[in-house]
């Protein structure tokens, strides 16, 4: 039984990064479209891994703000995306270009060209 609940642990640990990674990648992509507070909150709680408490008390407000905060700008953020799909297709392109070089073999010229498409 204890062999499940690590394989869970390690699961939900990688679930965590993978949310982590993907809402940065929303912030980088939209977080001009956000408020100037809703940026700041997410930036720091993302990028910088501040806890909720940390950024409360950096702007003096409660934990429960923080928290209001960050989960209204996510919100926003995975809307933009599923309005706009920016973040999606640059995965996207960066995949064929991945598959192109590989494809392209030791032609440094093709690979120089694609690398600059990135």
């Amino acid at each position: 039984m204890p062999a499940i609940k690590v394989e869970k642990n390690k699961d939900n640990k990688q679930n965590m990064l993978g949310k982590t990674v993907e809402l940065a990648m929303l912030l980088d992509a939209y977080g001009m479209l956000l408020t100037e507070r809703q940026r700041q909150y997410l930036s720091l709680f993302y990028e910088e891994d501040f806890s909720l408490a940390e950024i409360g008390e950096r702007f003096a407000i409660s934990r429960q703000a923080v928290h209001d905060t960050i989960r209204h700008g996510e919100t926003q953020l995975q809307e933009y995306e599923a309005a706009l799909h920016l973040v999606a297709k640059d995965q996207e392109r960066q995949e064929i270009i991945q598959e192109l070089k590989t494809l392209s073999g030791h032609s440094d010229r093709l690979n120089e060209l694609l690398d600059r498409l990135i």
